[in-house]
């Protein structure tokens, strides 16, 4: 799909055209109703793919990192290198770990979104029709408000009225 206003690439995922940031969400669901159920099932099939391919990519990285890590830490440790030299195979292993768990829960995130909003947006759902008129609404008049002086002033004259001063 593209962007009706500045003609880039876009997904029906999106909300908002990442270049000129129009809301899509009509446009998307619009598109959807008129696409065969076919054409929506090999798009979400694609995402998934993409989305599985990420995690692999992010995963095997931070798997190197991770093993990388093991790798130094051992060599220091049987070398017995300075305390100083164990922060960098450290390091390796706290990033390979941290770039494995970021690969994991962003395809999870990733294919939550996409199946609540793909399963949102299938060839039922439609917009809502809405009356189209010449007329306008009838006018509305505001209602008066009182104010703090004039409810003041009618509790004086009630108590004027009511009860006699000597």
């Amino acid at each position: 799909m593209h962007c009706p206003s500045c003609g880039a690439e876009t997904t029906l995922e999106q909300k908002f055209c990442r270049g000129c940031g129009m809301d899509l969400e009509t446009v998307s669901k619009l598109v959807a109703a008129h696409s065969s159920p076919e054409t929506l099932k090999l798009e979400k099939s694609l995402t998934i793919k993409a989305n599985r391919q990420r995690m692999y990519q992010t995963f095997k990285w931070g798997m190197t990192c991770f093993i990388l890590g093991m790798a130094a830490l051992a060599t220091t440790k049987t070398l017995s290198l300075d305390k100083a030299f164990n922060l960098g195979p450290l390091l390796l292993l706290f990033l390979g770990m941290g770039i494995m768990s970021y690969g994991l829960l962003a395809a999870m995130r990733d294919h939550a979104s996409s199946s609540r909003k793909l399963s949102g947006s299938g060839s039922t759902s439609k917009l809502p029709e809405t009356e189209i008129t010449k007329e306008l609404p009838a006018a509305r008049l505001p209602v008066p408000v009182a104010s703090i002086t004039e409810r003041t002033t009618q509790l004086i004259a009630v108590e004027k009225v009511g009860t006699p001063r000597e």
